[in-house]
């Protein structure tokens, strides 16, 4: 077994918490990315369990609640790249794909071998949409997203009403009949 330096992972991981979600936004309430990625983890396993007990789907839970805590974690390396820009060209979101794996990919150098090519598959598939823990992380990693904006539109924050229209027309064309049953019991504010 190749030697591995635990500490370090920590040192970095631990960044996490202090890397600021929607920092292009005016907001009333910082998130960080540690929280957020708290959020995805919870919401996936909730979104698990109601595809298997409610709509009888069959889910890999081990590995969709993996994948929900590691989808952001070369964050605590790049920060948190604003979606909006992120996603302005199809080349350039892959380009930032591609150098956020290197980052991963240094992160997982302080993990043995094993374990970090497990979660490099896991972080490569996160949003994988031929399968059904894809369509849940990215359902999950919507919602989040869009319960943070609902929040900060409930305290005022107006800066918010077009981010929640955003995410509220991505969770509809996932297809999911879990998030769908959640969207139809959250308070939508009328704009």
């Amino acid at each position: 077994m190749k030697k591995f330096n635990f500490r370090d992972f920590l040192k970095e991981e631990r960044k996490l918490d202090k890397v600021i979600r929607f920092s292009a936004q005016m907001r009333i309430k910082d998130e960080s990315v540690a929280e957020h990625s708290f959020h995805v983890a919870l919401y996936s396993m909730i979104l698990a369990d109601l595809e298997e007990k409610i709509f009888k789907n069959k889910v890999d839970k081990e590995k969709l609640l993996k994948t929900a805590l590691l989808h952001d974690l070369e964050e605590c390396l790049t920060g948190d790249i604003i979606y909006s820009f992120k996603h302005t060209h199809k080349n350039l979101t892959r380009e930032i794909k591609r150098i956020s794996q290197r980052f991963f990919e240094g992160l997982m150098k302080s993990l043995p071998d094993k374990i970090s090519k497990e979660y490099l598959t896991f972080w490569q598939g996160a949003k994988d949409k031929k399968k059904i823990e894809g369509k849940i992380m990215e359902a999950a990693d919507k919602l989040e997203g869009l319960i943070y904006a609902l929040n900060e539109f409930s305290l005022g924050n107006k800066e918010f009403k077009e981010t929640i229209k955003i995410y509220r027309e991505q969770l509809n064309s996932i297809g999911l009949k879990s998030i769908e049953l959640i969207l139809r019991q959250l308070k939508w504010p009328t704009f």
